[in-house]
């Protein structure tokens, strides 16, 4: 089964959840597919366990028993990654409602995936560092990013592939990049491409909100070096990491 299918079906239990009494015609507009395809789709919860109620027909009511028990939720590890990074972005906020409770929840999503799955996540999670806030000298120069980035940004960094963009340095230099994204540093609500500038071969960080026309460089493959994150994650840590290498 398809990865949009299972999502499909997933959001289809929680619509029928929500909405209680509704139509198949309401439900196949919702999730922008056809009539058929929601009748497919609910003979397959019904095959998870899920009593459903239907009238034949376009305009046939549907409706999910109360009772039926919810089927597990299964995270993929995007978003397994997307809650993890707002949970760490919420800590740099400061004390809030229900903030002690958000690692905790973490933890146990964390601690029903099988072991593989949990140390591919744990270091994902690594090559992503959450720092301080932002200076106030950094915010009023920064943008938001390009929502086209940031896609290719998370196909290239889970598939371990590079990206090419167009940059505008600090000083308004223009340039074309091919990189290696190893990491992402986030001085919320400013972020860095932690890199290996292919044509340079040196690491480099890219401020996300310099970029332009990124796509995704399949044709470049590498293997995430934690060694390179940690060096870019402050002027300080670089200038120890070159020392090293001068060694």
């Amino acid at each position: 089964m398809s990865v949009n299918r299972v999502d499909r079906l997933d959001r289809l239990e929680r619509l029928l959840r929500v909405r209680g009494n509704t139509t198949a015609s309401a439900l196949a507009a919702e999730l922008e597919v056809s009539v058929r395809s929601v009748y497919r789709d609910l003979d397959m919860l019904r095959a998870r366990g899920l009593v459903i109620e239907g009238e034949a027909g376009r305009g046939g009511g549907v409706r999910l028993d109360p009772s039926s028990a919810p089927a597990a939720v299964q995270f993929r590890n995007d978003e397994v990654v997307s809650l993890w990074l707002a949970t760490e972005l919420a800590r740099r906020v400061g004390a809030m409602p229900w903030s002690r409770t958000v690692s905790g929840a973490l933890d146990r999503v964390l601690a029903a995936l099988p072991d593989a799955r949990r140390r591919e996540l744990r270091a994902t999670m690594k090559r992503v560092i959450v720092a301080e806030p932002a200076t106030e000298k950094m915010r009023e120069s920064a943008g938001p990013p390009d929502p086209e980035l940031l896609v290719c940004f998370e196909e290239a960094f889970s598939a371990r592939v590079g990206l090419r963009f167009d940059y505008v340095d600090r000083h308004g230099q223009p340039s074309r990049r091919t990189v290696e994204p190893h990491g992402l540093l986030v001085h919320p609500p400013v972020f860095y491409v932690l890199a290996i500038d292919r044509d340079k071969r040196e690491p480099r960080m890219f401020r996300m909100d310099r970029v332009r026309r990124a796509r995704v460089a399949r044709d470049v493959a590498f293997t995430p070096d934690q060694e390179i994150v940690e060096a870019l994650r402050s002027p300080e840590a670089y200038e120890a990491w070159r020392a090293r290498r001068r060694l």
